[in-house]
């Protein structure tokens, strides 16, 4: 899977819907592509304060497993 920067992503694992933004496309020191994802995941709760922000950094192999069966790309 390639992505581009700017790219986002919706996460639909047990219905969240995070949202995500390819921020950086890199190599490794071995040649593989590394995306970097800047997530923003709300989660709707009586407590406020659960919602939050997070970059997870993907090899490309770990971004095709996660998006056959939970990521949706959207462009």
């Amino acid at each position: 899977m390639k992505l581009e920067l700017g790219q986002l992503i919706i996460d639909t694992t047990a219905g969240c819907k995070d949202t995500g933004v390819v921020i950086e496309v890199s190599e490794d020191r071995y040649g593989e592509v590394i995306y970097c994802i800047y997530w923003v995941c709300p989660r709707r709760s009586w407590n406020a304060g659960n919602d939050y922000t997070t970059t997870i950094l993907y090899s490309e192999e770990e971004l095709k497993m996660e998006y056959s069966h939970c990521f949706e790309v959207i462009g």
